[in-house]
């Protein structure tokens, strides 16, 4: 494919959250990419693009910018809901997508961009650049060093008391729900950490305060993986008393991270200083032990790698439909009050 720069582009400029300036932001920050355009459904987020990055072009058309031969990548930054249809038109145009994670709502949308991206023989990878923060680097580091042994528990919260906003993110029908904002990320963190597929998954949640939103008050999803290892996510609107983001508990050792400092620079860095520590227990004791910086540029370093010398996909799209196929299942089995079976031994798995 030469030595030329992969011509990038952005579906999606943000109005929650500056989504497009962070994406622009590291994609500039790459040797092998140059960001050359932004497709936005208004004209107002079109200037502040032009006004971000002067020398990229900006349409309101989709169609429009895709019939451009000089853009061979395309970063989809949409709300939850409308990622299956926009990557399944960017891959029919024969470009090579990242989908922002959720990689979709439901695992039929997953395997319907799967097929779009086996047929048009492009790329389809999830950015799920968050395996890159500075406290999940460091606990993946002393997981597999095997510092606490085998991990058999571990338990994610994220939360407090407060009112939903009225955008997107907390529209059950484009978001997905409660467990779609941190949800893909920990089923992906947790396929760091445990070395065996989810086998089944419980869901619950509530809604009980806040009615000005369709999302779940608080939500819940325990998933039982082919190991024994236990997994409970938890996403609350609702809680006056909160716990640690993480409680990973192991055959000879524990972790605890409240995560604080985590996120030093996200959204503004393409690489993010260590800005905090976890605590680690073992038999010899009780340590801090410190982050590591947080690299989230080098998702889009390893997809360039990927299109140019043949590197592996930073995160498959068969990754991101895991995740996927755990949450569906969650809230499928809130509804129905009985857990979702994912696979089985000597079954092929569904999720």
């Amino acid at each position: 494919m030469g030595r030329e720069k992969i011509g990038s582009a952005l579906v999606g400029y943000g109005t929650t959250f500056n989504w497009g300036w962070t994406h622009g932001h590291w994609i500039e920050a790459v040797e092998d990419l140059r960001l050359i355009a932004v497709c936005t459904r208004t004209a107002e987020s079109a200037a502040r693009a032009r006004r971000d990055f002067p020398r990229v072009d900006t349409y309101t058309d989709l169609g429009q910018m895709l019939r451009r031969d000089d853009i061979e990548l395309v970063s989809v930054l949409t709300p939850h809901h409308t990622h299956a249809a926009i990557t399944i038109e960017c891959l029919n145009a024969g470009k090579h997508v990242i989908v922002d994670k959720a990689m979709a709502i439901t695992v039929a949308e997953c395997d319907r961009m799967i097929e779009a991206a086996e047929r048009a023989d492009r790329t389809l990878a999830v950015f799920h650049n968050r395996r890159h923060d500075g406290n999940i680097r460091a606990i993946t580091d002393v997981i597999r060093q095997g510092a606490i042994g085998q991990v058999f528990h571990a338990e994610f919260f994220a939360g407090g008391y407060r009112a939903p906003g009225s955008g997107w993110y907390d529209d059950e029908a484009a978001s997905g729900g409660a467990l779609y904002t941190y949800g893909p990320h920990v089923v992906d963190w947790l396929s760091l950490w445990v070395p065996a597929p989810p086998q089944q998954v419980m869901g619950f949640d509530h809604k009980l305060v806040w009615r000005q939103s369709s999302n779940a008050d608080h939500a819940q999803a325990i998933i039982r993986y082919e190991n024994g290892c236990v997994a409970e996510i938890t996403v609350s609107r609702l809680a006056y008393l909160g716990k640690p983001q993480w409680t990973i508990l192991g055959t000879q050792g524990a972790i605890i991270d409240t995560a604080q400092g985590a996120l030093a620079g996200y959204m503004r860095d393409a690489i993010g200083p260590s800005a905090g520590s976890f605590r680690l227990r073992t038999a010899e004791g009780e340590r801090e032990i410190p982050y590591r910086e947080s690299d989230w540029v080098t998702y889009y370093v390893d997809m360039a790698n990927h299109l140019r010398r043949g590197a592996p996909v930073p995160v498959t799209a068969e990754e991101g439909r895991r995740s996927i196929a755990v949450l569906e299942a969650a809230a499928r089995s809130a509804k129905r009050g009985q857990p979702q079976q994912l696979s089985a031994p000597g079954v092929p798995a569904t999720w």
